[in-house]
């Protein structure tokens, strides 16, 4: 049997995935975020970590959503993996908006709320529309780390991250309204979800699951 393994976007839990619904034949486990063992823990030592920690199969397919999607790209180049399922990410670090340039090559990013990152749910007030306010109070329910160490280092670890597209099988699942990876900027094959910002996850389960679903059709 199939494995597959959850990764999910920066600070979230695998609960985050709780919507899909994954075909038959394949074992789901849910991997979550460990703490990093320094401020500047390269990314490829955390991912082997990760992979050890979970006892993480060669010739499995595995999946992340936004920082968890550069997690799985770096995982396939630490074990072979039979396939990739991009959700609301980038699969080469070209696909950045400036605006990421920016704030690592001015050191902006050290500057962020981090104490507020932790809580999203005390920014949810003062979000300009229900819509937004809605969106962030749904990623705070998923939210499984709410330490300000591990925010710190990951935002280092995306800024700095340098990465390109895997040469394994993958599908790039992608909401068009999506403002933290804008979807044109995006290259290579993908899979729209026309409307959807970037918790498409949360938002289009369904569409989402189809494309997950119409991708393992092949395995």
């Amino acid at each position: 049997m199939k494995r597959i393994y959850l990764m999910p976007g920066m600070g979230a839990g695998s609960r985050i995935y709780r919507h899909i619904r994954w075909p038959a034949g394949y074992e789901i486990f849910p991997m979550e975020w460990l703490m990093p063992q320094s401020p500047r823990e390269p990314l490829g030592a955390y991912t082997e970590r990760l992979i050890r920690h979970y006892a993480v199969a060669p010739g499995s397919i595995l999946a992340g959503m936004s920082f968890g999607g550069v997690i799985i790209n770096e995982m396939s180049r630490q074990l072979p993996a039979a396939g990739l399922i991009f959700i609301s990410t980038v699969k080469t670090h070209r696909a950045f908006p400036p605006r990421f340039a920016l704030a690592r090559n001015t050191g902006l990013w050290r500057l962020f709320p981090y104490g507020l990152i932790t809580r999203p749910e005390r920014l949810a007030p003062w979000m300009p529309t229900r819509a937004l306010r809605k969106r962030l109070q749904l990623y705070a329910d998923y939210m499984s780390m709410r330490d300000a160490a591990y925010f710190r280092w990951a935002m280092r670890s995306i800024l700095h991250w340098r990465g390109d597209v895997p040469a394994v099988a993958y599908v790039h699942i992608h909401g068009t309204a999506d403002r933290i990876f804008p979807y044109g900027r995006l290259t290579g094959e993908l899979k729209p979800v026309e409307g959807a910002g970037h918790l498409a996850l949360m938002t289009h389960p369904r569409r989402v699951s189809a494309l997950i679903a119409d991708f393992l059709k092949d395995f």
